[in-house]
């Protein structure tokens, strides 16, 4: 069963507060290749080179193309869709003790759906912090379509949690920092593709904030997202990208 706080969560996307974080003016980079967005020990954002899945996870119906991979303290966490008979899917997790060549059993994150799309989903998005993983994702679930929050905190997966429901499903990113959790997400409702971030204080039990990160001038896609502290940074393609690379926008935050 879905978590209760999903209301509230919705309840806190609604709310008329004064903005939550305080943007900086976005600058345009070049990023080649797959790679991940960090921030440094002086809260500048950059990205980085993202290693390769050490191991492909083999389980029945795994989409191979969504699973991702995050390395904790002491094992390396994968999470992936599994798709069903009548082409719905499950959300899972394993963890691997040998980087990734043998894996502990499958564990349910989320199998709410009730989609037919198969694998043309987008992949869920993770955050390890410690033996813990965080899990942020797009899905069509019973009570509606949105982006939807689990953790797994040892020895157990909690409820997921509603961030923001819509009329689309839409990529993922998310980062940790503490008690702090940040979702950024393309908008799913809309004909605009813009993004945005969900802020958490409490492990994402309930997401406080929702705040546009792109510009107004932009039809922004593919999010990415770093925390340290209380500085934020949010990245997104700006289209049309460039044909000798991919040029995205960064802009850098202060929660308040």
């Amino acid at each position: 069963m879905r978590s209760p706080l999903f209301i509230l969560a919705i309840l806190a996307a609604t709310a008329c507060d004064a903005p939550a974080v305080e943007w900086d003016d976005p600058r345009a980079v070049r990023v080649a290749g797959p790679s991940r967005l960090v921030l440094d020990s002086a809260g500048d954002a950059r990205f980085v080179l993202d290693s390769l899945p050490a191991r492909p996870v083999s389980n029945p119906g795994v989409c191979t193309t969504s699973i991702r991979e995050a390395w904790g303290t002491s094992r390396l966490r994968a999470v992936w869709w599994r798709v069903r008979p009548d082409s719905s899917a499950g959300l899972y997790m394993a963890a691997s003790r040998d980087s990734g060549r043998t894996w502990e059993p499958a564990v349910a994150v989320d199998t709410a759906d009730v989609s037919s799309a198969g694998c043309d989903r987008p992949p869920p998005s993770i955050a390890a912090e410690g033996d813990d993983l965080h899990i942020a994702y797009s899905m069509i679930a019973s009570e509606g379509t949105g982006v939807f929050f689990a953790h797994y905190l040892a020895p157990m997966v909690h409820s997921p949690v509603a961030v923001i429901y819509g009329d689309r499903l839409v990529p993922t990113a998310i980062a940790v920092d503490g008690d702090r959790i940040a979702v950024a997400y393309e908008d799913p409702n809309g004909k605009r593709r813009q993004v945005a971030v969900a802020l958490s204080t409490s492990q994402g039990h309930i997401f406080e904030s929702h705040i546009v990160a792109s510009r107004d001038v932009d039809v922004a896609t593919d999010p990415a997202v770093a925390l340290a502290g209380h500085r934020i940074a949010i990245s997104w393609l700006a289209q049309p990208a460039s044909d000798s690379g991919t040029t995205r926008i960064i802009r850098h935050g202060q929660i308040r």
